[in-house]
């Protein structure tokens, strides 16, 4: 912080709001239930997620490209009327309009189901016509240094806010390129030629400590390819696995806040022989720190000339945590063994699946997929190794949050534990779950005071003084030419031992030298 006799200032740097919109997307589409899937005699349930694969920016637009996931149970057209699971993806393009975007800026954005049909189709019963409606946020921001006023000069009237914002440490990015050799699955044919392929990353964790952030993430690789068969049918497989590495950013603490934005740039996939395949995946890691830091802004002056811009910024409304307690008991699944001795226990992921605000409050979804491995009960004392998903849900209460603000949540594995007795086996997590909520804050600020112009003393007369910070009768007497008594006496009421800033005194000037 720095500051004069009459002006304060706090630099910030800040992500700036450029753009941000909304835009509805009406996605159709046909899904067929795959075979040897039954028919399909009635719907009992449809879980329906969406997800963002690719953001590109153009002049004043975003280009937005995703997919539509469909988790369809119904019971089957069959006798036995025994319930089926399918799995069934489309893909949605949209734009959105953005006036002031422009390639190479920071975009963020969501989207969310809000509606789904799914109709049976008139030629094939086991085909179904898909309309869905989805809501598509966009929000494209620029790194900016912004030096505000945060004391009121002297002289001068304000109107001063508190905002809470969220202060850029610094950015990095890095290239890293993903590999992995892998097996065709065994219900699959091998490969002759590969058709199509897809990536898709996602971030599983992050981690601060000093100048670096820890990144830990998936890939998963879609292949579409012509099988190694005498009628070449085209068959699809796909593939995921675990990559781990850093972003570099000098000032980063552990205590701070993150956000790692990931982005498939390139993705091969080459055939080693029938049913051996190597993927390389080349990602983008970008990675945001942040600390909050509460200031004052003056919105509005009066008095003295100001220079003032907008702040289109991410105000924080508030940011709290709770602890979650995970307990869970069961047998060990067939075919795995008994549980003699548990060698390892660890968390393969934590993923937050549905966040929701209620008045002053933030209800959190979620899982804990808990790898474990284990020396098997019997003769051989072979070792085996399992999974398994706890899954949970807790509130965190935040004063302020209100239904449509912005929400991040960052759930973080404190302690893990795992006792087998007998056939059954337990586990403990404690997971910390920490919400921060933030809302879109338009404000006109001051960054500048220009300086007051001179005081003139006309000889012979008496004139109207404002008392800066530090004046005192013999420094105003000094300034003007004048004498300590000479003011004292046009000042009868005022005290010269507790002049406050913003006072108004006489000042009588000297006559002029003759």
């Amino acid at each position: 912080m720095v500051g004069t006799a009459a002006t304060v200032t706090e630099r910030l740097r800040v992500n700036q709001v450029v753009s941000e919109d909304t835009q509805q997307v009406v996605v159709r589409g046909k899904i067929t239930v795959p075979d040897p899937k039954p028919d399909v005699q009635k719907i009992l349930s449809t879980d329906k997620s969406a997800r963002i694969k690719k953001i590109e920016l153009v002049p004043d637009k975003a280009i937005v490209e995703g997919t539509l996931t469909l988790q369809i149970v119904y019971v089957a057209f069959e006798p036995s009327q025994s319930v089926h699971h399918m799995h069934q993806q489309l893909s949605f393009t949209t734009f959105v309009e953005l006036p002031g975007a422009r390639p190479g800026m920071d975009v963020t954005a969501r989207v969310t189901v809000e509606d789904v049909s799914i109709t049976r189709s008139s030629s094939d019963p086991r085909q179904f016509d898909v309309t869905a409606v989805l809501s598509v946020f966009v929000k494209v921001t620029q790194m900016q240094d912004v030096d505000v006023v945060t004391v009121c000069p002297s002289g001068a009237t304000c109107e001063v806010e508190t905002i809470k914002v969220a202060h850029v440490v610094g950015s990095g990015t890095r290239q890293v390129i993903v590999s992995e050799e892998f097996h065709v699955p065994d219900e699959k044919p091998p490969v002759e030629k590969i058709l199509e392929v897809d990536a898709t990353a996602g971030i599983t964790g992050k981690k601060i400590i000093k100048d670096k952030v820890i990144i830990d993430g998936t890939v998963t690789v879609q292949v579409l390819y012509v099988a190694a068969e005498p009628d070449q049918p085209v068959h699809q497989l796909h593939r995921t696995f675990r990559f781990s590495d850093f972003v570099e950013i000098p000032g980063a603490k552990p205590d701070m806040d993150v956000r790692v934005d990931v982005k498939v740039e390139s993705a091969d996939v080459d055939i080693l022989d029938g049913d051996r395949l190597r993927a390389d995946v080349v990602l983008m890691l970008t990675a945001f720190v942040t600390e909050p830091r509460q200031i004052n802004v003056i919105t509005k002056i009066t008095g003295v000339q100001a220079t003032m811009t907008r702040l289109k910024i991410d105000h924080v409304v508030g940011e709290d945590s709770t602890q979650v307690v995970l307990r869970d008991t069961f047998e060990t699944p067939d075919p795995k063994p008994d549980v003699e001795k548990i060698i390892d226990v660890s968390v393969q992921e934590v993923k937050v699946t549905e966040t929701k605000i209620i008045n002053d409050k933030v209800i959190v979804r979620g899982f804990v997929d808990v790898h474990l491995v284990y020396v098997a009960k019997k003769p051989d004392q072979a070792v085996h190794a399992l999974e398994r998903r706890l899954n949970f849900r807790t509130f965190v209460e935040i004063k302020g949050a209100r239904e449509g603000m912005d929400v991040d949540v960052r759930p973080v594995v404190e302690f893990v534990s795992a006792d087998a007795e007998g056939p059954n086996v337990t586990l403990e997590v404690v997971l910390k779950v920490t919400v921060k909520v933030t809302e879109s804050l338009q404000r006109d600020v001051v960054v500048s005071i220009a300086p007051a112009p001179p005081v003139i003393c006309p000889p012979g007369q008496t004139i109207d003084y404002v008392v800066q910070p530090g004046d005192t009768f013999w420094k105003i007497a000094q300034q003007f030419g004048t004498t300590v008594e000479a003011i004292k006496t046009a000042n009868p009421t005022k005290d010269p031992h507790n002049l406050q800033p913003g006072d108004v005194i006489k000042v009588p000037c000297p006559p002029a030298k003759g």
